[in-house]
């Protein structure tokens, strides 16, 4: 039964993850409509049933229960009938790896992201912590490892439009031909001798 049940959940799950500021919610929202899927932001979804194990004080966020998250959403996605576009910055050991089909990692440059962060009135540390995440591949090395390279597609948002970014992982989807994007955030900053402005 539970082989069964397993197949018939195979692959209808597109995971959206990528560092605070990348623009996840407005890109999957945007997906999940243009091809008729539903919605699913983890945060909320966690926040509404209690599944978190505490509370990590030194970076005011709590802290999610992985194995009850992941046993909850098993439950939710096999009475879905269709995919479902997941919207989380927590790439790893959340969602079942055998029903996702497709993982997209949003990307932005760092000079443009620490930019969207404090206008979002963080606090300096934690503008400075999810920069350096997104330098350091943090998302895409988590996702990757987890969910397996082949799933694992980068979009960078710095600049391109939401339309275009939805237009072309819908062109992955589809399994069309789509420009593949590799970032490199270290290079990009030394190139443009910015890069010790982050690592110092």
């Amino acid at each position: 039964m539970k082989a069964r049940r397993t197949r018939q959940l195979l692959r209808k799950v597109i995971i959206v993850t990528g560092t605070p500021g990348t623009g996840k919610t407005t890109f999957s929202r945007r997906l999940a409509r243009e091809i008729e899927a539903d919605y699913l932001p983890l945060t909320q979804y966690v926040s509404r049933h209690g599944l978190y194990a505490g509370f990590d004080r030194e970076r005011g966020s709590k802290i999610i229960n992985a194995s009850r998250t992941q046993a909850s959403l098993r439950s939710l996605l096999s009475r879905s009938s269709g995919f479902t576009v997941v919207d989380t910055h927590v790439p790893e050991g959340i969602v079942p790896k055998e029903i996702v089909k497709q993982v997209f990692v949003l990307r932005c440059h760092p000079r443009i992201l620490e930019t969207r962060l404090q206008r979002k009135n963080w606090r300096p540390s934690k503008v400075r912590e999810n920069v350096l995440a997104e330098i350091l591949d943090s998302c895409l090395t988590s996702a990757a490892k987890y969910y397996g390279l082949r799933r694992v597609i980068q979009v960078d948002t710095s600049r391109a439009s939401v339309r275009q970014c939805v237009a072309s992982a819908k062109r992955t989807l589809q399994n069309r031909p789509a420009r593949k994007v590799k970032v490199d955030w270290i290079t990009t900053l030394d190139n443009e001798h910015s890069l010790d402005r982050y690592l110092e």
